[in-house]
């Protein structure tokens, strides 16, 4: 398929495309307005290496241990476990305590129905870093914008505290290690006095004496360790402070027009999809390319669609409606045929479709007529024994027929009806109850062979080759067919079918003319200058 095909599918499928995002924007519209607001409350916390830990680490080793995206994924699994859910919810119970006194007091105070437990805590938080900073941001959802901020602040509050504990216990730690070193370190400097005592003033060992030495200066540093750790533990932050405080939550949801947008390309989308594999499944042959590549077939004729307000049923638009536009198409249907007809081997054309209602005597009357117009005697026969319609276009019921004539009672000559000088019409007569077998005797070859020589162009209509056997086996009668497909109703399995059962029989197929090409067809820009024209012409 070349980019015109794709854009002709989306043009004649549009109402698929507009469909699908009509239902998909309405529902999403719908149920967006269905749901009850959300509110999003945030409190932002400082997080740095403080000095304690600094104190008990080093600097070198809390830098380097310190990632910023591994401390906050931390940060956010701690948040989200049920320990602090449950200190948050515990936190919540002593706050709304509070307040209940202070209400019964005469303050106004948000009190809410009913407290999140802590299953619904967690699901209700969330934690974001805020770019290239040492700041994390708890984010908090919530119907309530009150519920929202209070649930915020308690989890920032609980967290800082819980990091406090925790740093606090890891401080008082190292410093019980510490004591414990000042202690054996005593120990050690006691045993070295003991065995100083043993020596002079003047005579102590030098190894001894680097032994008290180190000793010493080893107790001293233990001890400013030991007091660092002391003070660190009464000042210990962990560098954890709320920086910005949760405020009420501000309204997150749902969002109409983001929705909206989201359903609408969706919509979009699927519409799209919706529309190719309609026009995958559906095998109506809608372009000129599809005609000639299932029915196999040279197009001599492109006839466009008549309005029934231009031309009732049953009326030869050629010969009432001789310059109206669509007269065109026949008279390029009539120029096609005489090529087709140069070395004069194509006097007796039998016209037939796949299927009724194509148009096949339609197409044939109005070429007879264009063709007499020229001086071309030209005969008309009604060969569709089982359905005759061309006595309607001429407002003729005569008995005397074709059926008449293969019965051997009515003399061909007074069979013929002559419309006007040039055009004649053999009517199908009393209608038979055996019109297969009267169609392929061979009184029937009798009959073409004289009309052969009666007329310029003898033109036959048969019934379709899908639903009756007769246009076979009249294909053997005649110098060559030409099939009449109807734009909008012919399909590629009927096309198919009907060539391969007509080139089964040997049928000469002279080409195929295509009908009620619609002027809102994608069938290309052809029957775009015809609508044109007809418009233009009104």
């Amino acid at each position: 398929m070349e980019l015109r095909d794709y854009i002709n599918v989306l043009v004649n499928r549009k109402w698929f495309v507009l469909g699908a995002i009509a239902v998909i924007l309405a529902v999403a519209l719908f149920f967006t307005f269905l749901q009850a607001p959300v509110y999003e409350s945030k409190v932002q916390i400082l997080s740095e290496v403080s000095s304690a830990s600094e104190s008990v680490l080093g600097s070198f080793f809390t830098s380097a241990l310190f990632d910023p995206e591994r401390y906050i994924n931390t940060q956010t699994e701690i948040i989200k476990t049920q320990t602090m859910a449950q200190a948050v919810e515990n936190h919540l119970k002593l706050l709304y305590e509070q307040r209940a006194r202070e209400r019964e007091a005469g303050e106004q105070v948000y009190i809410p129905a009913d407290i999140p437990t802590s299953q619904e805590l967690v699901s209700m938080v969330k934690v974001a870093p805020v770019q290239r900073t040492s700041i994390f941001e708890i984010q908090v959802v919530s119907r309530s914008p009150l519920l929202a901020q209070d649930v915020a602040q308690a989890y920032a509050e609980e967290y800082i505290s819980n990091r406090q504990l925790a740093a606090i216990k890891q401080i008082s730690e190292a410093r019980k290690e510490v004591w414990n070193r000042i202690m054996e370190v005593e120990e050690e400097i006691k045993d070295i006095a003991e065995r100083a005592k043993g020596y002079t003033a003047g005579n102590v060992p030098t190894q001894l004496q680097a032994e008290a030495q180190r000793a010493v200066n080893l107790w001293a540093a233990l001890y400013e360790k030991y007091m660092t750790l002391r003070i660190a533990e009464s000042l210990e932050q962990r560098g954890l402070e709320i920086i910005q405080p949760a405020r009420p939550g501000t309204r997150t949801g749902p969002r109409p027009v983001r929705n909206g947008v989201l359903a609408f390309f969706l919509g979009l989308i699927l519409g799209v999809g919706l529309a190719f594999l309609v026009e995958y499944l559906d095998d109506t042959l809608h372009t000129r390319e599809d005609f000639e590549r299932h029915y196999d077939l040279p197009i001599v004729g492109e006839i466009p669609y008549v309005p029934q307000e231009d031309l009732p049923p049953h009326h030869i638009l050629y010969l009432e409606r001789p310059r109206h536009p669509a007269t065109e198409g026949y008279r390029t249907l009539r120029t096609n045929l005489q090529f087709l007809n140069l070395e004069g081997e194509c006097h007796v054309i039998q016209f037939t479709s796949a299927e009724p209602e194509e148009g096949k005597s339609t197409v044939m009357v109005n070429l007879g007529a264009a063709l007499s117009e020229m001086g071309k005697k030209v005969i008309l026969v009604e060969a569709d024994l089982r359905k005759p319609i061309l006595g309607k276009y001429f407002d003729i019921e005569d008995n005397r027929g074709l059926s008449g004539i293969l019965a051997g009672g009515v003399p061909l000559e007074e069979a013929l009806v002559a419309t006007n000088d040039n055009l004649y019409l053999l009517p199908a007569g009393v209608k038979p109850p055996n019109p297969g077998e009267l169609v392929a005797s061979e009184a029937m070859k009798g009959i073409f062979e004289k009309l052969r020589r009666m007329a310029d162009y003898v033109l036959v209509d048969s019934p379709p080759v899908l639903v009756a056997s007769d246009s076979l086996a009249l294909t053997s009668l005649v110098d060559g067919v030409i099939i009449v497909s109807r734009y909008g109703t012919s399909n590629r399995n009927s096309a198919r079918r009907t060539v391969e059962l007509l080139r089964k029989v040997n049928a000469r197929l002279l080409g195929l003319v295509i009908n009620n090409i619609a002027p809102a067809a994608r069938y290309g820009y052809y029957h775009y200058y015809y609508y044109h024209e007809t418009k233009s012409a009104s």
